[in-house]
């Protein structure tokens, strides 16, 4: 019983840090148990969606909600689906630039910082990348994205 105390405690040298876990995995601020699939968002499923027959009946016919369906079941259950449209929802790059025009040659230079500053701030603080990203996402997911912008102190809120 002592020898295999001892066999264990050499096995888990190095293993046993404080402060970590190797029963859960993180993928981002996520633990791997949270991002698991959730089945109760597959309740709608039609045992039809894996017939081929059954999808080009509902793009022949312009099924819009049937195909939202469709597709929404295959990017949470099929890891191709899911990787190609993230892939396609994160291809272009969402980038923004801004161009300084100063009109006066008497111009506070320490102001113009400032406000240019400010203003990089603000696009800083609006996450447009991520934004755009995900929009993109239901746009390819869903087929139309219908938001709102709103305008705020501190940055634009989708």
């Amino acid at each position: 019983m002592e020898e295999e105390n001892r066999q264990s405690e050499i096995h888990s040298k190095g293993f046993k840090m404080p402060g970590l876990d190797y029963n859960f995995i993180k993928v981002g601020n996520k633990k791997i148990e949270d991002i698991a699939l959730d089945l109760n968002t597959l309740k709608k499923v039609n045992k039809n969606y894996n017939n081929k027959a059954e999808i080009i009946k509902a793009l022949a016919n312009r099924d819009v909600e049937k195909l939202r369906e469709i597709s929404n079941f295959f990017y949470n259950t099929n890891g191709i689906y899911f990787r190609v449209c993230n892939y396609f929802s994160q291809m272009y790059r969402y980038d923004w630039y801004i161009v300084d025009e100063v009109y006066s040659d008497k111009a506070d230079t320490k102001k113009i910082k400032k406000e240019f500053h400010k203003i990089l701030n603000y696009l800083d603080n609006s996450y447009i990348r991520k934004t755009c990203m995900d929009i993109a996402l239901a746009v390819i997911k869903d087929g139309a994205y219908y938001g709102c912008l709103i305008p705020n102190s501190t940055g634009i809120i989708f």
